[in-house]
């Protein structure tokens, strides 16, 4: 008897499997998406449903219904699987719901909407609403009860390899699903990489560094031609110029991975706090993620990093780097890490030509020693040519965090590395701060040598001249053992120093209103290319001197996200949907409650460069 029910239960796995990836698949009815699917776009999508389907489905077998008949409870476990099941489907298409209306599947934001005061300021419950729901909820469970009864018919007549077969069908999804995925990620796509996002909470394997490191050349496979389709409307309005016979000023972009804001001191980086004090300085400015590759793709987009997968999907290239190239700028890179992994080469910079992507060396000390001595040779040459250029230099020594045993310790104790392993709550910070200062130490050098031939090449009084770092670096200032970047949003992780030389300027300036990542694009796109379109068509952020409140400033990345509200308060969407509400300081705010109506029009505005 037991082994029968089992042999029922399971067959009742694999139709519930089958009914859970057909709403997945229904998903994509309306989806902008539709007209770019391809052959492969729709074998990824399709064997996608139906493995993570089974994979879900999979999960209410061992916990609701497996164990239950091992204990010989046989009636719990039939009202368990069916209940759980019809569970799984209803969710699937309230979340089908949500997702056609804020393009993202039900998260922590929704539910804590819902649970709050006043959810009818954005759900409208009415009676007609209460009932449409209420017969769907009826009809998915009476699907699953016919579906357990179709299983009890089907039992007499199953055999083992039927359900060999089924096994292997399962699997061969799941491979193949991954496999083009794999492939789909590492070519860039479009077809395969925006239909991933469709289906909730899925995320299918990708091995692109693997691929590299293995000899593969990482190359998009479709190019402008395919942007027709693209699910972007970027910009909202085409851009308008005007044009000037005025000398185009050169425009230096120096980053500085994982850059402190406490490093930026007189004793610790002389040569740049010297800068901060006679040049434009914004002491609340803040990134747009914690993490390297989403922020700079806000530095050079303008744009939330919830845009970076369509961005890389569509092919579609920064308005700012193809206005720098259109109006006739060179285009230098001077990066110490590779700009190819992460993929900034194919997503950023895909138009520049001769683009300079690596920087020999066996250590971040080297390569950073490496790029500022090309871009030091370099300048003369620059001003030479009489030509508007657009240099961009990007050091990684505090990122890096190993310091040359050779090389002389102005900080000390200090470790020789990070020592990761040995890093909790307890542990004295004063080795690992002064290991991470005298990188600081010697980037502060390297600029400074590039700062010294731009004034003797008489480059500098024509120069904006930016600096300031990709993120934040944590040393456990809040006491809550965080180390580093890219584990919360709070001031330390996001926070960083913001110098800015603008030509001609010999006046100090120290501004305290908050400027972001995303402000850079519209202050060199208006004051220094001439676009004359509202900044809301092509960014979402403000020119830097403006000094209004830039409330609910998005962070991170498409799946893991944050919003910062007035005084600092970090709403923080996590991968698995849920939310968590801290402070600046990262301490819990309990029973908090999002704004409905605010809520909505973020989510609106988060969204404006999307097709609807």
């Amino acid at each position: 008897m037991i082994k029968d029910f089992l042999k029922k239960g399971f067959i009742f796995y694999l139709l519930a499997s089958l009914l859970i990836s057909g709403l997945f698949m229904f998903y994509i009815q309306g989806d902008s998406i539709i007209s770019r699917i391809d052959g492969w776009g729709w074998l990824f999508f399709i064997t996608s449903c139906l493995s993570h389907a089974a994979l879900l489905v999979l999960a209410l077998f061992l916990v609701f219904f497996l164990p239950w008949v091992l204990l010989r409870q046989i009636k719990l476990a039939t009202i368990l699987f069916i209940s759980s099941v019809s569970m799984l489907a209803s969710v699937c298409v309230l979340n089908m719901q949500v997702y056609k209306i804020y393009r993202f599947h039900i998260n922590g934001f929704i539910l804590n909407m819902l649970t709050g005061p006043n959810p009818t300021d954005i759900f409208q419950f009415d009676g007609t609403l209460y009932f449409q729901e209420g017969l769907l909820l009826f009809l998915i469970i009476a699907v699953c009860i016919f579906l357990w009864f179709i299983a009890g018919r089907v039992v007499k007549k199953w055999k083992k390899q039927h359900g060999r077969w089924a096994v292997t069908l399962f699997l061969t999804m799941f491979l193949l699903a991954n496999g083009i995925h794999i492939y789909g990620a590492f070519v860039v796509k479009p077809s395969i990489l925006l239909t991933s996002r469709l289906i909730p909470y899925y995320f299918p394997v990708s091995a692109n560094s693997l691929l590299t490191k293995m000899g593969f050349e990482h190359q998009a496979l479709e190019t402008e031609a395919s942007l027709s389709g693209s699910d972007l409307k970027y910009p909202l309005q085409p851009i308008s110029i005007e044009r000037s016979d005025t000398t185009k000023t050169n425009i230096i972009f120096i980053l500085i991975d994982s850059w402190n804001k406490r490093a930026l001191s007189k004793t610790g980086m002389p040569y740049l706090w010297k800068m901060s004090q006679e040049e434009l300085f914004y002491d609340n400015h803040i990134s747009c993620s914690n993490g390297t590759r989403y922020s700079v793709f806000g530095i050079f987009t303008g744009l939330q990093p919830y845009y970076w997968p369509a961005f890389q999907a569509s092919h579609t290239s920064p308005l700012l780097i193809d206005q720098l190239l259109d109006q006739g700028y060179i285009f230098k890179a001077y990066p110490s890490a590779t700009l190819k992994s992460p993929p900034f080469s194919k997503v950023l910079f895909q138009h520049v030509p001769n683009l300079r992507t690596d920087t020999p060396g066996n250590s971040p000390y080297q390569r950073d020693s490496v790029i500022a001595s090309d871009f030091v040779r370099d300048i003369p040459k620059l001003a030479r040519n009489q030509k508007p250029f657009f240099a961009f230099v990007f050091f990684d020594m505090p990122h890096g965090l190993t310091y040359p045993p050779n090389k002389p310790k102005y900080f000390k104790p200090a470790w020789d590395y990070a020592d990761y392993a040995s890093l909790n709550n307890d542990t004295p910070v004063e080795p690992f701060w002064n290991l991470y200062m005298n990188l600081c130490f010697a980037t502060d050098r390297f600029v400074g040598q590039i700062i010294e031939q731009l004034k003797a090449s008489n480059l500098y009084d024509n120069s904006l001249i930016i600096i300031t770092g990709d993120h934040g670096q944590e040393f456990n200032e809040n006491h809550k053992n965080y180390w580093g970047h890219s584990s919360n949003f709070s001031q330390y992780q996001i926070g960083v120093p913001l110098i800015v030389h603008t030509p001609g300027n010999n006046i100090a300036k120290r501004y305290s209103h908050r400027t972001t990542h995303y402000d850079f694009v519209p202050t060199l796109m208006k004051d220094y290319l001439g676009v004359t379109n509202p900044m809301r068509d092509y960014c979402v952020g403000l020119h830097l001197n403006d000094s209004t409140p830039r409330l609910w400033h998005f962070v991170g990345n498409e799946l893991r996200y944050a919003f910062l509200l007035k005084k600092d308060t970090i709403l923080t969407k996590e991968g698995a949907g849920w939310i968590e509400v801290t402070d600046s300081n990262m301490n819990p705010i309990d029973n908090y409650h999002i704004n409905p109506k605010q809520f909505e029009r973020v989510i609106d505005d988060l969204n404006r460069f999307f097709k609807k």
